[in-house]
């Protein structure tokens, strides 16, 4: 029998095993994640008729004369390409770019694809609606923290999934207390925090300026169960208007804390240099309302070891004082009056209904250019610590103050930018930002890390198994499994709300259609012209 009949025979059969293919790649152009094929030929044995001869003498060398036997297939190779990628405006979906591949759990067994038309099932498993297999990754922990060294399982974003509240820890202050602001100016903001139970609880911060580059920041909580400890903070900046210190100071017991104590240091004294000399200093207390107030007293010398003293508010626009009188050093001790017998201290009654004490006591005798004690209503240093508080029911506040502010020229826009706690909540929405982590919308306002989609890669994906349904298996050519985070590691990155469409080129492939077509006939007629010949030969003997 002739040869090249069954030359042809393996023409024949390898280019359909090439049209299969191709018939395959073009059925797959709009399946998801489809990784076309090509079909590689090689020839096969070849006879040898005549061997290779050396060359001898002055003989040269002869080539071997071998006929061919045929072809065969030399390989069936997956191109792993990027398809091109469809936006779908579905959340869930997700596509690869780049190397790499889901992996997918079916009970003990993984398995891997790069079709990312995923969702999720009644129970929360994410996985591929039409097989049920899950997706896996790594899952978040109670606090959102995704432990990506160890091993893969799969994901599962329990319905209705809670959230518990989480105590507030910190208050951040942020902005301008402004520079050109009067002594006494008040300024005030508030921030809601949360406590264990995710109640929430307004805090107040009064900024009030007490003197050049300071201020003292006063908290309250109207609902707290009992005093509010290290409430008060004297705040300074430097001469560039950059933050200088933040020092928790005490108050006074009250009613100490609400007396211009002038007399609370051996050096006060008042000038007694000549008639209209006036001497004007600030003084913060605080009110019966709990926060910090400032006042002006201005004494203006009227002649010997006599003066009037005039209480204002200077945050005020009003020059009509508060208060005002006169006051002597007479007895060894400053009065107000003239006799030895009138009182050291004298009360007045603020704008808020608050009433105050002047005390003189323990003052020295004037003397020319002297100076004034001007003293804070607090015992100076106080407790150093975060704002404390109780509330019903719950564990107790303790809460930081993050100072970021700063003290320019303009106006005070000093405000409670952040804090950092929250009520409890259950989970609302769920979105995949694109290095594959699945984030959490809560109805607390929070987001939070849920999980982390896993990627695969391998030494040789062409030698996987492809074992239908857009899913491949690991083989012993392909390599094992390396996992780990998209964008390490070689791996891709992916692109959420988009799927990847097949990497088939309609182009390349019809015309490698044409190309397969004319092969198959060129091989037909191999067959039929050895026929033919066959033919003749069987004739000879007639």
């Amino acid at each position: 029998m002739m040869r090249s009949l069954f030359s042809g025979v393996s023409g024949l059969r390898n280019h359909q095993t090439r049209m299969d293919v191709i018939g395959n790649n073009i059925a797959n152009v709009n399946t998801v994640g489809f990784k076309g094929s090509r079909v590689q030929f090689q020839d096969v044995l070849s006879q040898t008729i005549t061997g290779a001869a050396s060359a001898q003498g002055n003989r040269g060398g002869t080539n071997p004369m071998q006929v061919g036997l045929g072809m065969g297939l030399a390989s069936i190779d997956t191109i792993f390409t990027d398809g091109s990628f469809q936006p779908t405006g579905k959340g869930t979906d997700l596509s690869i770019q780049g190397s790499g591949f889901f992996i997918l759990g079916n009970g003990a067994q993984k398995i891997y694809t790069r079709a990312g038309n995923f969702d999720f099932d009644t129970d929360g498993n994410y996985l591929v609606p039409g097989t049920g297999y899950k997706v896996m990754g790594w899952m978040a922990d109670n606090t959102g923290v995704i432990n990506t060294a160890g091993d893969v399982s799969n994901i599962q974003i329990p319905v209705g999934a809670a959230m518990p509240a989480k105590a507030s820890t910190e208050i951040t202050y942020a902005n301008n207390l402004s520079a050109d602001a009067a002594i006494g100016t008040t300024i005030n903001t508030s921030r809601d925090v949360y406590d264990s139970l995710g109640n929430s609880h307004e805090v107040k911060q009064t900024f009030v300026k007490t003197g050049t580059n300071t201020w003292l920041g006063y908290v309250q909580v109207p609902d707290a169960t009992g005093a509010v400890t290290n409430s008060l903070r004297e705040i300074t900046f430097n001469t560039d208007g950059t933050l200088a210190s933040v020092t928790n100071v005490a108050m006074t017991a009250d009613p100490a804390r609400r007396t211009l104590n002038f007399a609370a240091a051996a050096d006060f004294k008042l000038d007694n240099t000549s008639v209209g000399t006036t001497s004007s200093h600030n003084f913060t207390v605080f009110g019966s309302d709990g926060m910090p107030h400032a006042f002006k007293v201005t004494f203006t010398n009227t002649g010997a070891s006599s003066w009037t003293y005039s209480i204002t508010d200077p945050s005020s626009s009003s020059t009509t004082p508060i208060d005002s009188g006169n006051l002597t050093w007479v007895g060894g001790a400053y009065r107000f009056g003239t006799l030895a017998a009138d009182p050291t201290t004298k009360s007045f009654v603020a704008p808020d209904g608050t009433t105050y004490n002047l005390n003189l006591t323990n003052g020295t005798a004037p003397t020319a250019a002297a100076a004034i004690f001007n003293p804070v209503a607090t015992t100076g240093a106080g407790t150093t610590g975060p704002v404390g508080f109780t509330t019903t029911g719950a564990d107790p506040m303790s809460i930081a103050l993050d100072m970021d502010i700063t003290q320019f020229g303009g106006s005070s826009t000093v405000q409670a930018t952040g804090q950092n706690g929250y009520a409890a909540g259950t989970l609302d929405t769920t979105s995949i930002d694109p290095s594959g982590i699945i984030v959490g919308k809560f109805t607390n306002g929070q987001s939070q890390n849920l999980a982390k989609v896993a990627l695969a890669t391998f030494n040789n994906p062409a030698g996987l198994n492809k074992v239908g349904e857009n899913l491949f298996a690991e083989s012993n050519n392909s390599g094992v499994a390396q996992v780990g985070e998209s964008g390490t590691g070689g791996r891709g990155k992916f692109n959420p709300g988009t799927l990847e469409m097949a990497n088939v080129d309609l182009a390349n492939e019809f015309s490698n259609m044409i190309i397969t077509q004319r092969g198959f006939q060129a091989n037909s007629k191999i067959i039929t012209v050895t026929d033919e010949m066959l033919q003749e030969l069987a004739n000879l003997k007639r």
